[in-house]
């Protein structure tokens, strides 16, 4: 199936000047403390509707071995593992401290690993099933990851994706959060809306047998909350102290908390989903 083409931006949709990166190597803003964790708990909500139906597509699979690349605190994994029936589930992370988490409420059969999820091979069987969620966002180089991704595989592997295409919300506090977000992302070589543009091409070691654009509506409030959380942890981040100002984050996050409060009205956040499904070739790399 052909690629969805490019979705139009607003204006807000990214900084007027794309930063350089400002420091070598992976860098995720939004932490891993009790405010993030939080926060990806806000997230899994959100998104499990969504996520859950991607995932009851691949119903049939009953993996041997399944793999959820940067799992965070677990919602993702325990997803994957319920309406998958894995053997086995693995949930890898570079957070000691969201694995610990994750490993407080791990069910039978579910596992994870503190592991930078682009280093391969994985500590596990290569697996046939692998699972990310707003991971490629937070990478300099998502081509890379795929390849190496496929390389880890076992044959015929199936891959889902989940991807940011669009996210925008008729609010000032919303489009300015956004804004925000988009120009720190990109001083570390990210991409917020990656899923407009994301590609797999063929050298990546994967083909794609589903490629479609999930469109969402989401609460403000729910949405606030979440993007409010994310402030009281990305405001620390050495590129945000230099080039934002605190009193303003202090006003956006305050703004975005009486939303969530709902003392302050604000429509639903449009959000549109790039979902993918993608199959090992015939070998890691492979052309045609």
């Amino acid at each position: 199936m052909s690629p969805p083409s490019p979705i139009a931006s607003s204006s807000l949709s990214q900084p007027s000047v794309v930063p350089a990166a400002v420091s070598p190597g992976e860098h995720y803003t939004f932490g891993d403390g009790a405010a993030a964790a939080d926060r990806l708990a806000l997230l899994a909500a959100a998104f499990e509707p969504s996520s859950a139906r991607l995932l009851r597509l691949l119903g049939y699979l009953r993996p041997r071995c399944a793999v959820d690349l940067g799992c965070g605190p677990g919602w993702s994994t325990r997803l994957v593992h319920a309406l998958l029936a894995p053997a086995t589930t693995l949930g890898l992370e570079r957070s000691p401290e969201h694995v610990a988490r994750a490993e407080a409420t791990a069910p039978p059969g579910v596992a994870y690993r503190v592991h930078e999820v682009t280093d391969v091979p994985f500590p596990a069987e290569p697996p046939d099933f692998l699972y990310s969620r707003f991971l490629l966002t937070h990478l300099r180089d998502p081509e890379a990851a795929l390849s190496a991704w496929a390389e880890a595989a076992a044959e015929e592997a199936v891959l889902a994706l989940e991807e940011t295409a669009e996210i925008g919300c008729d609010h000032p506090a919303f489009n300015r959060y956004y804004q925000l977000v988009g120009e720190l992302q990109a001083a570390y070589g990210q991409r917020l809306r990656i899923g407009a543009t994301l590609s797999v091409p063929a050298r990546s070691g994967w083909k794609a047998e589903l490629d479609l654009l999930a469109p969402l509506s989401l609460p403000a409030a729910r949405m606030a909350r979440l993007h409010a959380l994310n402030i009281e942890t990305w405001r620390h981040d050495p590129y945000a102290r230099e080039r934002f100002d605190a009193k303003e984050l202090d006003a956006l996050a305050a703004r975005l908390g009486a939303i969530a409060r709902g003392a302050e009205a604000a429509p639903a956040v449009k959000v549109v989903m790039r979902q993918m499904i993608l199959e090992k070739r015939g070998g890691a790399g492979a052309e045609g």
